[in-house]
């Protein structure tokens, strides 16, 4: 069983947390103007003054969920069967985690770039974590698409991506060399901006 601790999820659902402080901001004001029959000055400060006051205590989870995240220590299969721990594989690196499946498109348009930085950047461990697709499956579009990646992980339940309640996929994780979570990115990446996070954090 994956033990994902509340730093992941925190991160992975903070536009959702934004939206909800906009939101609660916005019924604030509205419930003023009904009140004060017209206020728009005072029910406009009043709904400002909450969304901050929202957005900043969901910030400060977040920034303390993340400062105790850390690299998964948890068994995953291998192209060959074999199980690995995520942790054996990153070697105390710099370690760079993709979430991606092959159905999905902007995972696809990602591999290529991770391949890439991958060479390009031999001190950082990259791992690549296909989720709910069976090794064949994976191999076939690796071979297709010409891919030679040195550590994809296959992710059968995506119990990761469940535990951190992530919806849509990719999902790029960056580590330091502890095994701290620094960055949680969702969607895609180009070349430029994988090498700036890459060169920021590591």
């Amino acid at each position: 069983m994956i033990s994902i601790n509340l730093g992941l999820f925190a991160l992975s659902i903070s536009p959702i947390l934004i939206l909800i402080s906009v939101f609660i901001g916005l019924v604030v004001l509205l419930i003023v103007v009904i009140r004060n029959k017209g206020s728009v000055l005072k029910a406009l400060l009043c709904g400002v003054l909450t969304t901050i006051c929202i957005y900043t205590i969901f910030s400060l989870v977040i920034v303390l969920a993340r400062s105790h995240t850390v690299l998964p220590d948890s068994n995953f299969l291998q192209l060959d069967g074999k199980e690995v721990k995520i942790t054996d594989i990153s070697q105390q690196q710099p370690t760079v985690i993709n979430l991606w499946t092959s159905s999905c498109q902007p995972c696809r348009r990602l591999m290529p770039v991770l391949a890439q930085a991958e060479q390009r950047y031999s001190d950082v461990t990259f791992i690549s974590l296909n989720q709910r697709e069976s090794s064949e499956s994976v191999q076939q579009f690796l071979q297709r698409e010409g891919l030679n990646l040195k550590h994809v992980l296959l992710d059968s339940k995506a119990e990761i991506a469940t535990n951190m309640g992530i919806f849509s996929l990719p999902v790029t994780l960056f580590f330091d060399a502890n095994g701290k979570l620094l960055q949680s990115h969702s969607g895609g990446l180009s070349a430029a901006s994988l090498q700036q996070s890459i060169e920021q954090y590591f």
